[in-house]
């Protein structure tokens, strides 16, 4: 019986969202598409995701900025709007 062991570090609930953001625009990104909204439940996150200084989720910061730039350059019109939906019930 053979048996494979890797280190794939910590993952936090910082990182788990941010690539959440990074799938949804990813997956945006690569329809045919001029208006995207991003609706996220924590705009700091969505913050996060575009910003490309060092820290442990800049992989996928990183990977958010050039989907958006390759929206944004295949097309003038092409914008992104960030929704803010709580998900604590009021």
């Amino acid at each position: 019986m053979l048996s494979s062991k890797t280190l794939t570090g910590r993952i936090t609930t910082s990182n788990t969202r941010l690539f959440a953001i990074r799938l949804e625009v990813s997956k945006a990104t690569s329809m045919d598409i001029k208006h995207m909204i991003l609706i996220a439940n924590s705009l700091d996150f969505a913050r996060k995701a575009i910003d490309f200084l060092v820290y442990s989720g800049q992989a996928h910061s990183l990977a958010v900025c050039s989907a958006l730039r390759l929206f944004f350059c295949s097309g003038l019109s092409h914008e992104i709007e960030f929704w803010d939906c709580s998900s604590k019930a009021e």
